[in-house]
């Protein structure tokens, strides 16, 4: 019989700390360039197409990988105090959202804090994401070995899809933000500061992309050359991505097949069912593995959010006012997401002991 949800929780152990198989790391570039450069097509295609199909992306990644890729959570978490009782277990299930409730409640006493807060969580989240593959996937140990670079690394590759939308499309990026303010603290804010200093968008994502890119040379081993020109190759090509497409249709399409496929990679090679599946190519099994530990914790979520923020579920219903409540549910599901991911770093990212 067919087991419709996962509860033995999935263990961080040393085994995790490995890297994943450097075969991989071409396989996962050829498919998110397979991905996102018919993408990018449709999104050229969409600057003149009405509102609702410019959000379509993100509508969807509310059921298809961009949700679902917290929906293991509570899982991870339990993983990492396997040794608890279940009611420790259960409390800290509570906890997860506890605060996303608390940073509710701070949306709507301190809208515009809590906006700037959400877009710099969502930097260093974002960023995390991709530092810890680049490292794990790809080999770019030196990434690994200097804070600096580690830092610089999270900072530039969140900063991209966060920040560069607001260069040459500074008006949508305010439209977004005003709406995301006035769906938290129902007040409308003006946001003329951010129309006034449009090169800052630009220019900090610059900056920080070829300080790391550069400074990264002189770090480099033997064996990772490969790695920092993959690693200049997705730099340049997330630039060129949120420098040139619609915010909303290239963060959209950022969120479901980057970010998320690429945390959704990283859980598979934690899950021993997940993984073996992956190894042998056995993708519908894989599929149906991934609803079970995912699905029930992303319908939670969007139950709740419809329950909390009468968010529309319906393609007739994305409009700007839906984007602001879709961003404010996002926002309140990514803090206690990104306590959980910083756990997984700490147990994850450490070195492997000798053998």
């Amino acid at each position: 019989m067919m087991k419709w949800i996962e509860w033995n929780p999935l263990t961080l152990d040393s085994a995790s700390r490995e890297p994943l198989p450097k075969s991989y790391s071409p396989g996962l570039t050829k498919c998110t360039m397979a991905l996102l450069l018919p993408m990018a097509i449709l999104g050229f295609l969409s600057v003149d197409w009405p509102i609702s199909y410019q959000l379509l992306p993100l509508y969807l990644s509310l059921f298809l990988f961009g949700m679902p890729h917290g929906g293991a959570d509570h899982l991870l978490l339990w993983g990492m105090i396997k040794d608890s009782t279940w009611v420790f277990r259960i409390s800290t299930l509570l906890l997860y959202p506890a605060l996303s409730i608390l940073y509710l409640i701070c949306w709507h006493y301190q809208p515009v804090a809590s906006a700037v807060f959400f877009l710099a969580l969502t930097v260093f989240h974002w960023g995390q994401g991709d530092r810890y593959l680049s490292v794990k996937l790809h080999g770019a140990g030196y990434l690994e070995r200097s804070v600096l670079l580690k830092t610089l690394h999270i900072m530039a590759r969140g900063s991209l899809p966060i920040l560069l939308p607001g260069y040459l499309g500074n008006e949508t990026y305010c439209l977004f933000l005003q709406e995301m303010i006035r769906q938290g603290g129902q007040i409308n804010y003006d946001l003329s500061w951010v129309s006034q200093n449009k090169l800052f968008f630009l220019l900090v994502p610059l900056i920080l992309t070829a300080l790391q890119i550069a400074l990264s040379t002189t770090q480099l081993l033997k064996g990772e050359r490969t790695a920092w020109l993959l690693d200049l190759f997705e730099a340049c090509f997330l630039f060129l991505w949120f420098l040139f497409l619609p915010p909303f249709w290239a963060i959209g399409i950022y969120f479901a097949l980057w970010h998320s496929l690429r945390h959704a990679l990283r859980i598979i090679w934690i899950d021993p069912v997940a993984k073996q599946s992956l190894m042998v190519g056995a993708y519908l099994k894989l599929k149906a593995r991934w609803l079970q530990i995912s699905g029930l914790m992303t319908v939670l979520a969007l139950v709740g959010l419809w329950f909390l923020l009468a968010l529309p579920l319906s393609f007739r219903g994305i409009q700007l006012d839906w984007l602001g409540k879709a961003m404010l549910g996002i926002s309140i599901l990514t803090l206690p997401h990104t306590v959980v991911v910083c756990l997984m770093d700490s147990f994850q990212c450490k070195k492997a002991p000798a053998k």
